[in-house]
């Protein structure tokens, strides 16, 4: 009876937030190692470059397809991911991009390759509307900086 009493308690403050302060998910705050201009490694990707910018915390995505003239698909607010729950710098990210026909879902994050060039991968998931023709597909790109 007396360990019931005592989780009760236990319960009780942990809700009641007695002293106890929960943890806080956090993005992390350095993002330049994302930041600046990444444009396609070929020259028949679906997507033609990317523009990353953080200005003042607000950090977002600026995707441009390749079409002729670039497709402008609008600059979007993005989330940051790091490496590991305590690192600060940002080496990914993932937006949403929703247009009237399709929803694309970006995931974003740097590789480093064999010979040692840091390339920003994204894979692009398009989510086609019902009335649609086209099937869902994804399809994953790599970006040098400009």
């Amino acid at each position: 009876m007396k360990t019931r009493i005592q989780r009760i308690i236990v319960f009780t403050l942990l809700f009641a937030g007695f002293g106890i302060r929960l943890a806080q998910a956090k993005q992390p705050t350095n993002a330049a190692l994302l930041l600046g201009t990444w444009v396609n490694t070929k020259s028949d990707g679906g997507l033609a470059e990317v523009v990353i910018t953080d200005v003042s915390g607000v950090f977002e995505v600026h995707p441009y397809a390749s079409c002729s003239p670039l497709c402008d698909w609008g600059a979007h607010l993005a989330l940051r991911f790091s490496s590991g729950i305590g690192s600060t710098t940002a080496i990914g990210f993932q937006v949403t991009v929703n247009q009237s026909f399709v929803t694309r879902y970006l995931q974003g994050h740097l590789i480093t390759t064999t010979t040692g060039q840091t390339l920003l991968e994204i894979t692009t998931q398009s989510k086609f509307i019902s009335t649609d023709f086209r099937e869902d597909y994804e399809q994953t790109e790599r970006f040098q900086r400009k």
